[in-house]
């Protein structure tokens, strides 16, 4: 009975988009703008390199790469241009003999800054830029201390004393994980650097694959004045139906959660295939909360409008769309046992370490089926 459902569900071209299609185009339009704010909302600041040494290239590079500031290498002539009419917040320019001083050991007054009145976060951002050039300089002065020391000792070094003492320093600057966690898995040791979390693509999947679920659990209304009554009399009887009817619709997001991890891994490079397991689990709690919901409505307006917003609220509080821990601390302990939990690993940790997740998702599933029989009970 359930392969023939799957095959009627199948034979309905409207539904196969929105459950196969809708839940990733929506995702990736959606990813996308969020990505465009987050990087428009970025502070613009210019870097102009006039040393155009090894040295002053290594320390731009390093600042395009902080996440928080939009650092943009301009010329003299764009940045100025840029400022004037507010659209960058400064320019830090690298002036000719810049390495030389460093080299020196000077770092203070080695870049030049130009900046308005108005600059909102002129301070800030000097002080990501100042960083940077103390790390530069205090590597040179260790590889220099290395170099005369051994020079003192008479200690024989090879050609590239120099660059591995430089680069050794600077290797202490890079920050270590928190947290390893090891574990077995078929006999073999692995390490793995965790918790690391992301709200990302697979959680705002989640929140359209939920709010799909709940809309295409409307069959449980709409069928319930007249095909409910005859199905008491058939021999598999009215549960046998719900049952199978649910159980038709999660084989189809499990296969939707297939193609999105598959298109996710193309587009995005997700890396474990742990993650796909989560995302199988997050779909059947889907398909168990909304069928549950709809056996609670009576009309189908009412539903929609519900599911929407129960559908926003728990995807806002499970960190669907932010982190929420930067609400509240509360908040992020309750996040911690909403099924949403699971989509917020970029790294997928064994089955142990998110027993709290898993346990929940279970429960969730549990409580929902007996809230569906018991509501079937009761229907007349």
């Amino acid at each position: 009975m359930i392969s023939e459902k799957i095959k009627q569900l199948l034979k309905r071209p409207m539904l196969v988009i929105m459950i196969f299609f809708l839940p990733l185009i929506a995702t990736i339009i959606s990813s996308s703008f969020l990505a465009k704010v987050q990087s428009d909302s970025k502070i613009p600041v210019a870097l102009v390199d006039q040393d155009h040494s090894q040295m002053s290239k290594q320390v731009i590079n390093r600042l395009q790469k902080t996440t928080e500031i939009q650092f943009l290498s301009l010329n003299e002539e764009q940045a100025r241009k840029q400022l004037a009419k507010n659209k960058i917040d400064s320019i830090f320019m690298f002036p000719n003999g810049f390495q030389q001083e460093v080299e020196a050991g000077n770092y203070q007054g080695v870049i030049d800054l130009l900046t308005l009145p108005s600059s909102v976060a002129t301070e800030a951002v000097r002080e990501v830029v100042a960083s940077e050039v103390t790390r530069l300089t205090t590597n040179i002065k260790a590889a220099n201390e290395v170099r005369f020391l051994y020079k003192v000792y008479n200690i024989h070094a090879g050609p590239d004393l120099w660059k591995e003492a430089y680069r050794y320093t600077d290797n202490q600057w890079k920050p270590k994980p928190l947290m390893t966690i090891d574990y077995e898995a078929q006999g073999t040791k692995h390490t793995k650097q965790g918790s690391a979390q992301v709200t990302g693509y697979v959680p705002l999947w989640g929140f359209f694959t939920l709010l799909l679920c709940c809309l295409t659990s409307d069959w449980m209304i709409k069928e319930r004045r007249h095909l409910f009554k005859r199905m008491k009399t058939m021999q598999k009887g009215l549960y046998g139906y719900i049952r199978s009817v649910s159980t038709a619709y999660a084989v189809l997001y499990v296969l939707q959660a297939l193609i999105s991890f598959a298109l996710f891994k193309w587009l995005y490079g997700v890396e474990s295939y742990g993650v796909l397991l989560y995302m199988c689990i997050y779909v059947i709690v889907c398909v168990a909360f909304s069928t549950w919901l709809a056996s609670e409505s009576q009309r189908v307006g009412s539903y929609y409008m519900i599911s929407v917003v129960m559908v926003t609220g728990l995807s806002i509080i499970g960190g669907s769309f932010f982190s929420v821990g930067e609400l509240s601390a509360t908040i992020e302990r309750i996040s911690q046992w909403l099924p949403q939990h699971l989509l917020l690993y970029q790294h997928a940790l064994p089955l142990t370490f998110i027993w709290k997740e898993l346990a929940v998702s279970i429960a969730c599933i549990c409580l929902c089926a007996f809230k569906i029989v018991w509501n079937v009970r009761g229907m007349k």
